[in-house]
């Protein structure tokens, strides 16, 4: 299950992307960058315990955003698995449904930067020259550490 991320989670997304951030996955994230665009986020549901634990208690299995750079273009970020359900398509799961978000707000386009290429290609996004995205650049990466020697891919995505 997938549902829009509320105030209470912001500590576990932080805990989850930052631990995927510490293991190189990913870059991390202030608290108050997930505050801020708390409204952008969404988180994938899992019972605890596993699939076999039928209903009652859930825990957040990944979570992931997605942002408008501008109306022409959206961007999928902060993309985190945890690692028992990785592999299991609670990631695809999500980003489909950051997909339709974007869809939704009628974006012809949306873009990732990421280390996980071969994921985001099973899921129609082509690698694309950084320099094609300008406004990734003014919104976030001019505070990035890794401005000047990015090692991320730029992908994309057609919407249709």
């Amino acid at each position: 299950m997938v549902r829009r991320a509320v105030s209470a989670d912001v500590e576990e997304i932080l805990t989850l992307t930052n631990g995927m951030a510490k293991k190189g996955l990913m870059l991390p994230r202030s608290k108050y960058k997930i505050v801020t665009t708390l409204s952008s986020f969404f988180v994938a549901l899992m019972p605890v315990g596993g699939e076999a634990a039928g209903e009652g208690t859930m825990e957040i299995a990944a979570s992931g955003a997605f942002i408008p750079l501008w109306t022409d273009m959206g961007e999928i970020m902060s993309l985190a698995v945890k690692e028992q359900y990785q592999g299991k398509g609670v990631g695809k799961q999500l980003v489909r449904t950051l997909i339709e978000e974007g869809r939704r707000m009628g974006m012809p386009e949306i873009i990732t930067l990421t280390y996980q290429v071969d994921f985001f290609q099973s899921l129609g996004f082509s690698v694309a020259d950084k320099d094609k995205f300008p406004r990734k650049l003014w919104r976030e990466c001019l505070e990035c550490p890794k401005l000047e020697a990015c090692d991320e891919t730029a992908m994309h995505l057609i919407l249709d």
